[in-house]
């Protein structure tokens, strides 16, 4: 009897530590951004993380171990930001592969009117000024979501890698090296200033509308959208913003061959119209002879 009990107690550890060697939870912290400016952190607790396990042949995903499925983790809301208050959050691509971001929201001080006691007319009023530092806050979190009317999300910022963010647009993925900024008033997408002075490239195209603008001049066959490589950059000049987009064209070279070329189209983030490269020039020539 006591041989049974010290198997089955065996047993059940040794599950236990496979099951735990598959297994691993973690916190997830989304920022997201409301409609009306409100800024909430939402910490969700024992999250089930991808976890890998080792063999002969190196490192490879584990499988999902077979178990009922667990009830919703806790969720935790932290107000950062009230309504209607214009702050800007820098968000700036991680150093490592934990797929975490930083965030930094700087608020300005309020700029306080002085008061104009005994002043005629004629005399000029001072500059309204203040005197209080801006409100800094800095977190680290697994994305940044920004809401609009309704509560649909209207974009996604997160990492997948180190010195990289994606920015995610329903099924539109792009990948940039650059940091990005959000206005919390206006939901306004932009890249600030890479020297440090004050001002910004806005990103007024979002990556669904650039698609689909590329898609409606022919440039970009729609079947083809899905495997397009899409990436956010400086221009040549460094005081605008493109994005170049990477795909093939299948078809036949000169009408007989059946091939498949490179093509590449670079659009500018501001206005949404096709900015001539080298690169696109060249690509474009190969393609015509493609049919």
């Amino acid at each position: 009897m006591r041989l049974e009990k010290a198997a089955a107690f065996l047993f059940l550890s040794l599950s236990l530590l496979l099951l735990s060697a598959h297994l691993s939870f973690v916190k997830a912290d989304d920022l997201v951004i409301m409609d009306d400016g409100r800024v909430i952190l939402f910490i969700t607790d024992n999250v089930l993380a991808e976890s890998t396990v080792k063999d002969k042949g190196g490192e490879k995903k584990a499988p999902p171990a077979t178990q009922p499925p667990p009830a919703p983790p806790p969720v935790k809301t932290v107000p950062l930001l009230p309504a209607h208050t214009q702050s800007e959050i820098k968000i700036n691509p991680p150093i490592n592969n934990d797929k975490k971001i930083r965030v930094t929201i700087t608020t300005p001080a309020p700029v306080k009117q002085p008061p104009n006691i005994g002043s005629s007319p004629s005399t000029s009023k001072s500059a309204p000024s203040s005197s209080q530092p801006a409100t800094v806050i800095n977190k680290t979190v697994d994305q940044v979501v920004a809401k609009g009317a309704g509560g649909q999300t209207v974009f996604t910022i997160k990492s997948k890698k180190a010195n990289q963010l994606t920015i995610n647009q329903e099924e539109t993925q792009v990948k940039t090296a650059l940091p990005l900024q959000i206005d919390t008033v206006s939901h306004a997408l932009s890249v600030p200033s890479s020297n440090g002075s004050a001002g910004s490239e806005r990103i007024s195209v979002l990556p669904k509308e650039a698609i689909q603008g590329i898609v409606n001049k022919g440039i970009l066959e729609n079947k083809n959208v899905n495997d397009a490589k899409i990436s956010l950059t400086k221009d040549s000049s460094g005081s605008g913003v493109n994005y170049t987009v990477q795909s093939e064209k299948a078809g036949k070279l000169f009408g007989v061959i059946s091939v498949k070329a490179p093509t590449e189209v670079e659009l500018s983030a501001q206005t949404g119209k096709v900015v001539t490269t080298p690169r696109s020039v060249l690509f474009n020539f190969v393609g015509r002879f493609i049919k």
